[in-house]
């Protein structure tokens, strides 16, 4: 027996169809070194007790994130970033884990334009999720997550992907758009391995994954 396909979300069927969208994982770039206390500080010292750190020598996306695809070849610019976080976490005795120098989230972009990213996935263990999610073929639900202040939901129907984006708590819809699920789907090898090396190559310079792990 086989059963009815899933029935696509009364929110879909307001969707906005959106081309060349590409996936990624995207590396949070810190532009400065927070050396204050940890607890009880105010929002002063927030501000002023930092150090600029060195920028890598790569395009950022959305002025936040360093992309996996535009890090090819560039692997040494985004060490050298990374090395000046623990040469600024060395001298002021603080512990480089405690803050997002490390993070990393999905991304899902059209060159030049539209940029969503995952404001609650910090680390890669996160991010694989969702990647590895887009390969499915299974209609209906491809993917939901919902947290304080920003939900996501993603469904497939008929061979597309409808994705929508917003705040639970107002109620507000930031993105609701629909794209072909094949071209998407078809990055998803390329994004894992391409993450997955440079990632790797991070490990053997600095001794230890900081990437994958939450802690």
């Amino acid at each position: 027996m086989t059963l009815p396909a899933p029935e696509l979300p009364e929110w879909a069927r307001q969707s906005e169809p959106v081309e060349g969208v590409q996936i990624d994982i995207g590396f949070v770039i810190a532009p400065s070194f927070y050396f204050g206390p940890e607890n009880g500080f105010s929002a002063v010292q927030w501000e002023a007790l930092r150090e600029p750190l060195e920028p890598p020598a790569i395009p950022l996306v959305a002025q936040h994130f360093v992309l996996s695809a535009d890090s090819i070849g560039k692997a040494d610019a985004l060490c050298r970033h990374y090395r000046d976080v623990f040469d600024k976490a060395a001298h002021h005795g603080k512990d480089p884990r405690r803050g997002a120098y490390f993070w990393n989230r999905p991304v899902v972009h059209v060159p030049g334009g539209l940029v969503l990213s995952f404001p609650w996935h910090d680390h890669f263990i996160d991010g694989r999720l969702f990647i590895e999610s887009l390969a499915t073929d299974e209609a209906g639900e491809v993917f939901s997550c919902y947290e304080q202040g920003w939900e996501f939901d993603l469904h497939l129907h008929d061979g597309t992907l409808y994705l929508r984006e917003g705040d639970p708590d107002s109620g507000a819809t930031h993105h609701n758009l629909r794209f072909a699920h094949e071209p998407v789907r078809a990055q998803v090898a390329g994004v894992m391995t391409r993450v997955e090396a440079l990632i790797a190559r991070l490990t053997r310079e600095f001794g230890r994954d900081y990437w994958t792990p939450r802690n």
